[in-house]
């Protein structure tokens, strides 16, 4: 059996990679709860952004995502 030696490039590949895969995800989770926030079901459209393709899904939540109804803050006396 041959020991596989472990390159340079291939480090690089999957750093990229992991960093990619990180990005994601915190793309994902942002618009998941931003999502949740402004009373819209986050798994939907975080899974709509997903499948349209991240950059373009994203722009495009942030482009026409709804505005925030504001929240009575309780005043105590």
């Amino acid at each position: 059996m041959e020991l596989m030696m472990i390159d340079m490039t291939s480090v690089l590949f999957l750093l990229m990679i992991g960093l990619y895969l990180v990005l994601l995800g915190m793309i994902l989770a942002y618009i998941y709860f931003d999502a949740e926030q402004r009373g819209m079901n986050g798994w939907l459209i975080a899974g709509m952004t997903f499948f349209s393709g991240t950059v373009a899904g994203a722009l495009a939540w942030l482009i026409f995502r709804p505005k925030l109804k504001p929240q009575p803050i309780p005043v105590r006396s």
